[in-house]
């Protein structure tokens, strides 16, 4: 984590977007099972709301508005506030970078009196004090997605980030092994990151490293004194991609560990045409379907539960807000890995298309 570590983000001028809706080789990483089951969620889906919830309106604020991960989270999110009968309202900035945007639109929250908020912040640093701020003004506030450096919220219900990089890393190594890779053969391993304030990519990228270190061959190494980060651009991801192929004449594979990333290393795969790089990312995007269903590339990305994590954290905020309480302040929603074995499978199905 030495390069990644050492990045200070920049400021960026607010943006908003606004939208109203109703060695020895160890055991391979686990991921815990979600709390919440697609059948579950479907049966919650059908029910119908026991408590006037009319006057109540949930703030979700995403990352990204319009981002096809966030897009998902929206819908879950959206969902949630027919099926409870409250009022919804999603906005997000357009940057990853744009903390000061995601503050405004936080403050806004407050300032409209919200029943509840749930949001996933895009620094764990800098939003710590005004997410303080806000749960300290009695609104509940829900975490999806990234955690703050405190304990100052409600709940959150957000994947096992180490474990899910753990489980990143065992698939790589797993994969070039499969591919033919000496163990006495270079093989460099590039990385490129959304963010550097993002605890989730923190742990990500932490994890990855740490299965790694304790288990992929001493001349296979990940390029951590240069970690890309791309600012959520996909222009600039692509081109961190490019950058890396070129610089690295002995690069055998790349991690994405968020969806812009992974973007970019498809598409500058693909415009490469690199089918000797293998890839694992993080998210389901149409690029990587579409990647993953040509069959010509060596890949895989690791799925995680956002629309529940969407429907189920509007349904925990309205919940506090009718004076209930939660049982675990910290819910694992849990992970999967997708690939060309199991991408019609009805497990993943039911999670890329719920």
């Amino acid at each position: 984590m030495r390069k990644l570590t050492a990045v200070l983000l920049a400021g960026a001028l607010a943006m908003s977007a606004l939208t109203g809706c109703s060695g020895g080789t160890k055991e391979a990483p686990t991921t815990a099972a979600p709390q919440e089951t697609t059948k579950a969620a479907e049966t919650e889906a059908g029910t119908v709301a026991a408590v006037d919830n009319s006057d109540k309106t949930i703030y979700v604020i995403v990352k990204v508005l319009g981002n096809q991960y966030w897009s998902v989270l929206q819908a879950g999110a959206e969902q949630a506030g027919k099926n409870l009968g409250c009022k919804v309202v999603v906005v997000g900035t357009a940057l990853e970078s744009d903390i000061e945007g995601q503050l405004t639109l936080l403050q806004n929250a407050v300032s409209a009196q919200a029943a509840g908020i749930v949001i996933a912040p895009l620094d764990s640093v800098s939003l710590d004090a005004p997410i303080t701020e806000a749960f300290n003004s009695g609104i509940p506030v829900v975490l999806v997605d990234t955690v703050i450096k405190s304990e100052n919220y409600s709940a959150a219900l957000l994947t096992n980030n180490v474990e899910a990089g753990k489980t990143a890393a065992d698939e790589m190594i797993r994969r070039l092994k499969e591919r033919g890779i000496s163990e006495d053969e270079v093989a460099q391993i590039g990385i490129q990151v959304g963010s550097t304030g993002s605890q989730t990519i923190i742990d990500r990228v932490k994890g990855f490293n740490e299965y790694w270190e304790a288990n992929a061959p001493e001349k296979w190494v990940v390029l951590n004194d240069d970690i890309k980060v791309n600012e959520g651009d996909i222009s600039k991801a692509v081109g961190f991609c490019q950058d890396l192929l070129t610089t690295y004449p002995d690069i055998k594979g790349v991690f994405g560990p968020n969806n812009g990333s992974t973007v970019g290393f498809v598409t500058g795969l693909t415009e490469a045409k690199r089918t000797d790089v293998t890839m694992v990312g993080f998210d389901f995007s149409a690029e990587i379907e579409t990647m993953i269903r040509s069959g010509e590339y060596d890949v895989a990305s690791v799925v995680q539960r956002q629309y529940f994590m969407g429907y189920d954290g509007v349904k925990t905020a309205l919940d506090l807000a009718n004076g209930e309480t939660v049982a675990e302040k910290s819910i694992d929603t849990g992970v999967a890995l997708v690939d060309a074995n199991n991408v019609d499978t009805e497990e993943i199905q039911g999670i890329v298309n719920p």
